[in-house]
């Protein structure tokens, strides 16, 4: 066979296998949002690792927006803007007890830098400053207290049962209550003075003091709290669901993106896992007496 009857044959035999895989067939424009946890760039800085990784191994685009708060990340699941959520814990249980076509995919993982132990729960605070003198909550009646926003985990739904089964209504045990809508500026607005009490997760305190130094006292600590969940929206296919499951689960152990997360936000990442519904029953029950 001559040269050029060669070259026609690989050509044909080359687009066949083109028409039957394409590489670019599958890909798609996946507009990925994330949790107001911490300041915009911190969270963008922190999830370039996994952007690029989900890029790499599904073919797709990854446009990634963090929310300007957990309504609105919430709001846009639900009017489908967009195909994936990194949601906290109570804003998955409200919205996925409300609409269950929301596909859970995985759920965070953290691990111990010490023990090296893996977590699937972190806990929520109420801390002040060790100057100010406050030694207990109730210690702190007339004082003024900071939740995040109002649907945030760590940031107010669980400091609020904390203070529930403590018989204490903020309403009338501070002097003032406010919301601060992000961990970072409770954690600003007790080392200027301008609040007494302030709700945070413990990662955000690791943070604070690792960059503070050891200024903070715990007044309270909440019971184990199930971590934050990845979602696909209601439009997304049962296969691209499985996909990023797949993806996400897979995600190998030294990866860049874990020790990007300690880097910029202080969590200390271990990748993702599946867990069944009833592991978030107990934040089911924790919504229940503060809503």
């Amino acid at each position: 066979m001559g040269g050029e009857a060669v070259g026609h044959c690989l050509f044909f035999l080359l687009t066949f296998l083109l028409v039957l895989s394409p590489p670019s067939a599958s890909a798609e424009v996946v507009r990925f949002g994330v949790m107001p946890a911490a300041d915009p760039a911190s969270l963008e800085q922190a999830l370039v690792g996994l952007v690029s990784y989900l890029e790499e191994a599904t073919g797709d685009e990854i446009l990634l927006s963090v929310a300007r708060d957990y309504r609105e990340l919430a709001d846009r699941l639900r009017e489908g803007s967009l195909d994936l959520a990194w949601l906290n814990t109570a804003s998955y249980v409200r919205l996925t007890d409300e609409m269950p076509q929301v596909g859970y995919l995985v759920t965070y993982m953290e691990r111990d830098r010490t023990t090296g132990e893996v977590t699937d729960h972190y806990r929520a605070l109420l801390v002040t400053l060790k100057r100010s003198g406050i030694a207990s909550l109730e210690e702190a009646r007339g004082k003024i207290l900071a939740f995040t926003d109002p649907l945030s985990t760590s940031g107010c739904v669980y400091p609020r049962l904390m203070l529930c089964r403590l018989g204490i209504d903020e309403r009338s045990h501070f002097r003032k209550v406010f919301f601060l809508r992000r961990h970072d500026r409770v954690i600003e607005a007790l080392l200027s003075g301008a609040v007494d009490v302030g709700a945070v997760s413990e990662g955000i305190l690791v943070k604070a003091r690792r960059e503070r130094g050891d200024l903070f006292a715990v007044l309270a600590a909440s019971d184990p709290i199930p971590l934050s969940a990845l979602v696909a929206a209601s439009h997304v296919p049962q296969q691209r669901r499985e996909l990023y499951r797949r993806v996400l689960t897979a995600i190998p152990a030294d990866h860049p993106f874990l020790e990007e997360m300690w880097r910029h936000l202080s969590w200390p990442a271990a990748g993702f896992s599946v867990r069944d519904d009833a592991f978030y029953d107990s934040a089911r029950e924790a919504l229940a007496h503060v809503f």
